[in-house]
């Protein structure tokens, strides 16, 4: 959103910081349900409980205004990339630890740049080139020969990475001016409609509390779009970026407390140098320039 509200500037980073939490609390959960579940039967029954919950808090105010968007296909696409995201970040966290997925799949703003380039022509700079090189270095470092994540189960993270990039670089150039919940509606629905027939294929049945924690995975997910939502009507995209990286700090966190998965230092450099690459391309211009004159 390009109108936000500069005299409350400090609350954006504060709202950003919270939906980070929101989404590694989504993914802890999704990480001890694919233990005992199918990857489709959680992804499906989450994105249901996501549409419900929007549907539930917003419908009573906007009505029909809910429903309505003249851009059925870009909420199509949208809605595709972000189910693709999130079946493969999933089949990731079933296999590989919370932190070193979480910090793969922010690898997102370096790929935007890349596709940028490679898809839309648009000429890049050098520190964007460097933030490339840094995003790259940091995957190699995490899965490095050796480390035990050189496994064709990083290919999940990875995906999931490009597939986020691919809703962000759409929504970025379709510049939809709809209501928020109307695009967090759509991609709900539309992940249930796609993997309806995948989730009753391999539906198992679950207990009443897992059943619960599932449905409240996906209430934790809207929550955690709409906190984001609002914490851009506080600060510009730009300078919310950085914050967003403290996902990262969330997930090694209660990837600790949850699983006792502690990263080793190797690990720790990867995700610093992946945090700092991203950190290059959304800290704002006046970084950018202060590093870009130094490095001449």
């Amino acid at each position: 959103m390009d109108a936000y509200r500069p005299a409350r500037a400090w609350l954006g980073p504060l709202l950003m910081c919270a939906a980070s939490l929101f989404f590694s609390f989504l993914d802890t959960g999704t990480k001890y349900l694919t233990s005992s579940y199918p990857v489709t039967q959680i992804v499906w029954v989450r994105y249901m409980a996501q549409a419900l919950a929007v549907f539930l808090i917003f419908q009573p105010r906007m009505g029909r205004k809910l429903f309505r968007t003249g851009r059925y296909g870009v909420q199509l696409f949208r809605g595709l990339c972000l189910c693709c995201s999130s079946v493969l970040v999933i089949n990731g966290l079933a296999r590989l630890p919370l932190a070193e997925t979480t910090a793969i799949v922010f690898m997102a703003p370096v790929l935007i740049t890349l596709l940028s380039g490679l898809v839309l022509k648009e000429k890049a700079s050098r520190l964007d080139w460097v933030a490339v090189a840094c995003g790259f270095a940091g995957v190699l470092i995490i899965a490095r020969p050796g480390g035990g994540l050189l496994t064709w189960a990083i290919l999940f993270p990875l995906g999931s990475a490009v597939c986020n990039a691919c809703y962000q670089l759409v929504t970025r150039f379709s510049r939809s001016s709809e209501h928020p919940a109307t695009s967090n509606l759509y991609t709900g629905l539309i992940g249930a409609l796609i993997l309806t027939p995948w989730g009753i294929a391999s539906w198992e049945p679950m207990a009443w509390v897992d059943l619960l924690l599932v449905a409240g995975l996906g209430t934790v997910a809207a929550l955690g779009h709409l906190v984001m939502t609002h914490a851009l009507l506080h600060a510009p995209a730009a300078t919310l970026g950085p914050y967003g990286y403290s996902q990262i700090f969330w997930a090694t966190l209660l990837g600790w407390l949850a699983f006792s998965s502690v990263p080793d230092g190797m690990t720790w450099l990867g995700m610093l140098i992946i945090a700092g690459g991203g950190l290059m391309l959304t800290s704002g211009p006046i970084l950018r320039r202060w590093v870009q004159a130094r490095l001449g």
